[in-house]
Parts: C-alpha cells; structure tokens; sequence
C-alpha cells in the first residue's frame, strides 16, 4: 500500500516538474525572443540589452531602514547580549518578546528615529569592521567585487563614465587574486598613453602589496596601528610644509 502511493506520488512529482520545465524554458524563449527584437530595434548587441536590463537591478538606490528590522534589532541587542552562541534567542523567540513589550507600543517619532539610528550606525561599523581571517577576507573581497562590477557595468551603461579598477592581494598569505576591470576600452588608455599593459600593472602592484603589505592581524595590532598613525601624521605634515612655501 506504502509502496503504491509512494509511486504515485513520484508520478505526480516528476509530471509537475515536467511542467514546470516547460514553463521555464518557454519564458525563456520568449525573453530571448524580446532581447532580440530590442537589440534590433536600437541597432545594439543583445548582450548590450541584458547588461542594461541588469543595470536596472543593481543601479538604484538601496532600500531606507526599515523600523521593524530597527525593533528587532533592539531587542535581539537587549535579551542576546552576553549569550553564548548557543544560547542566543532565534529570531521567532524575538518577535515573540517585541509583540510582548509595551515599549514598542504606539513609539512617538522620536523613539523610532533612534532606534533607526542605531540600526544605521551598527551597520556601517559592521560593513568597515575587518574580518577575522584571511580566508574570510577572500571570500568577501569575491562577492563584494562582483557586486561592485554588475553596479559600475550599469553605471557606464547609464552615464557614459569610464572606470577602471585594479585589486590584489595585501599580504604573500592571502588567497585573493590580483584582477583588473575596466568598463568598455578605458583599458587601451594605459597601453596607448601610458606605455603599460593592464596585466603588468597589476602584477607589479600584486608584488608591491605583498612587500609591503601586512595581514589582517598585523594590520590590527597595536604597532601596526602606531605605524599607520605615524605615517598619516608626517604625510599631514609634509603637505602643510609644502603648501607654507
């Protein structure tokens, strides 16, 4: 009887995703169909067209705070505070306590615009804050990039701008590898005026960094701080002495 219904239901399961499939593939036809039919229209490549299409996910301003996310924030900051990781209340846990507490019953505009302001704050130290490994810091410099190159594409393709960008490593132990972008031919500009092709640019920027650079430890200890300090200090001074004279 088990045997049978479980067949039945593999049946049913295997014809929804013939289905669906379909579906996909169908509106996939017809997006290409309509890509086509754009670049046509306005004398572009179609890859041009999809590039655009994705500038309009990316180029756009990012979304206000929102002040359930402010609340909850809050009251996660309140009953978490000092847990181990395992002890700490899940996010269903918190809803329920927020629901619960007056405090966030008929808030006056200024209660909301602070707790608006600590979810902003907290944020920005938390997107500067420095990862704890080199391994961490790898995958974030590949997301992060990619994000930022699907911006600048959209950007170019909206503005006309050229921008070009070169990354590397920052330390020999690093895994991060050195990359160049450029939006259209803005690279020709360094072969054609400056005489340097883009992938010895960043090579020698990669040997650069790796001589000079430190890891995230080194750069948060206390004589790396000292060092950086001492250097933006003299480098303050020497631009005070020169505008002087």
């Amino acid at each position: 009887m088990h045997a049978a219904s479980r067949q039945i239901s593999a049946a049913q399961r295997k014809d929804h995703d013939t289905l669906l499939n379909e579906a996909i593939r169908k509106l996939s036809d017809e997006f290409e169909v309509k890509v086509q039919v754009v670049a046509t229209m306005h004398n572009i490549t179609q890859e041009k067209v999809k590039k655009l299409l994705g500038g309009h996910k990316y180029y756009r301003n990012p979304r206000g705070m929102q002040l359930a996310n402010a609340i909850i924030h809050d009251k996660a900051h309140e009953v978490n505070e000092g847990r181990a990781c395992g002890e700490k209340l899940t996010l269903q846990q918190i809803w329920g306590l927020v629901r619960a507490d007056p405090k966030y019953q008929d808030m006056t505009q200024d209660e909301k615009d602070e707790l608006l302001c600590a979810l902003t704050e907290y944020r920005a130290l938390k997107n500067m804050s420095v990862r704890a490994t080199n391994s961490a810091a790898t995958r974030n410099v590949q997301s992060t990039l990619e994000h930022i190159f699907k911006i600048l594409d959209g950007l170019a393709l909206h503005t006309g701008v050229y921008v070009c960008l070169f990354t590397t490593r920052g330390h020999v132990y690093d895994s991060s590898q050195p990359f160049w972008y450029g939006t259209d031919n803005v690279m020709d500009f360094w072969e054609d005026v400056m005489d340097l092709e883009p992938d010895e640019i960043v090579r020698k920027m990669e040997q650069w960094a790796c001589m000079h650079g430190k890891n995230i430890e080194e750069r948060n200890s206390v004589e790396g701080m000292q060092q950086m300090c001492a250097h933006i200090l003299n480098s303050g001074l020497r631009l005070c002495c020169s505008s002087q004279t």
